[in-house]
Order: structure tokens, then C-alpha cells, then sequence
């Protein structure tokens, strides 16, 4: 049970590391992802009986 110390370590560090984050998000401009140009639909080619 000597090792409990690391435990805290690691909480505090991701403690600081998710803080960071939450500014960086703040800080970046928002980005919208362009919409998709719908597909068109493909031309079905009729099938000719082989003779």
C-alpha cells in the first residue's frame, strides 16, 4: 500500500490536462464541416437478352 501516492499524481495531472483542454476548446473558432453533396443515382442500364 506504499504506492498510493501515484494515484493522486495521476488524478492531478489529469485534472490539469482536461483544464487545458476546456480552454483550448474555448479558445478555438468554431468549425462546421461543410454538408455533402447528396449522391446522384446512378443510371440503371436494362439488361438486353443474349440471343
Amino acid at each position: 500500500m506504499g504506492q498510493q501516492h501515484r494515484v493522486r499524481v495521476k488524478r492531478r495531472r489529469r485534472i490539469a490536462y482536461l483544464d487545458r483542454k476546456k480552454v483550448a476548446a474555448k479558445a478555438a473558432p468554431v468549425r462546421r464541416e461543410a454538408p455533402k453533396a447528396k449522391a446522384k443515382p446512378k443510371k440503371q442500364v436494362a439488361s438486353t437478352p443474349e440471343t
